[in-house]
């Protein structure tokens, strides 16, 4: 019988140890992945100048460098075009925002002398005030914009975009607290003529901290449908991404 008992004693033991070592495995996030989706979600968004709105500029640009440089008027390889903008929402707004943003750009050609691509550099900083998110931050970004050939139907956009600050939630349990986002895009199909994304993927890992709750950390996709929407993927959670305001609506599988 006291076999049988110490037997039973050790099992109970040898269960709890591994089901402690499962949880051990497991990220403990201070915040959850719908508050993570509103932070993500900023950083593609036109409203918050997010990837959305970096890729429009970067578009509209480097088709009026191209022009600028077209029938031989300028030497058109290693061409540049360096544009600083500022910005900020117009008084008496539910949302508010302002911004500075640096661009260079530059006109690269092939071995033939011909046009190949356009590179971006970009660093900027700002802040941006919703009805779910207010942000403080700066970043930078390197892109890659292919397909400039008039015979070529969109621009094929490649890099990544990165940014950094601090946030503070204005629903649930309105945390605050640091986040950093690097965003990789690969293969993003942006419209000629609307610039517009149609396509692509990017994956991101967003990191951060909410004082006296600890860390946080989740990695996920962004996948581009066209019409300014995407399909975000949040740990094992998906939400439908505009891409033009930011709001997210969570996906019930």
């Amino acid at each position: 019988m006291r076999k049988t008992n110490a037997w039973l004693f050790l099992s109970l033991i040898i269960g709890f140890t591994a089901c402690n070592n499962d949880d051990d495995d497991k990220p403990n996030n201070s915040i959850t992945s719908d508050e993570a989706a509103v932070i993500v979600s900023s950083s593609f968004s036109s409203n918050t100048s997010g990837v959305n709105f970096v890729s429009t500029e970067s578009a509209g640009t480097s088709e009026d460098l191209l022009e600028d440089n077209a029938n031989g008027r300028v030497a058109a390889c290693g061409a540049s075009k360096n544009i600083d903008l500022s910005g900020e929402s117009p008084d008496g707004g539910s949302i508010t925002w302002s911004y500075d943003f640096s661009y260079k750009f530059q006109l690269n050609c092939n071995d033939e002398e011909k046009p190949s691509s356009v590179s971006v550099d970009l660093s900027y900083s700002g802040d941006f005030s919703g009805p779910k998110l207010s942000t403080e931050h700066s970043g930078t970004s390197e892109l890659d914009l292919i397909g400039l050939e008039e015979s070529v139907e969109n621009f094929l956009l490649e890099g990544f975009y990165k940014r950094s600050g601090s946030f503070e939630q204005k629903e649930g349990d309105k945390k605050s607290g640091s986040s950093s986002i690097e965003i990789d895009l690969a293969d993003v199909v942006i419209d000629k003529q609307t610039h517009k994304i149609i396509s692509g993927t990017a994956t991101y890992t967003l990191t951060g901290t909410v004082p006296a709750k600890g860390d946080y950390t989740y990695e996920g996709t962004v996948t581009f449908q066209g019409e300014d929407t995407a399909d975000l993927k949040v740990g094992d959670d998906n939400f439908s991404l505009n891409l033009r305001s930011g709001d997210i609506v969570k996906k019930i599988e």
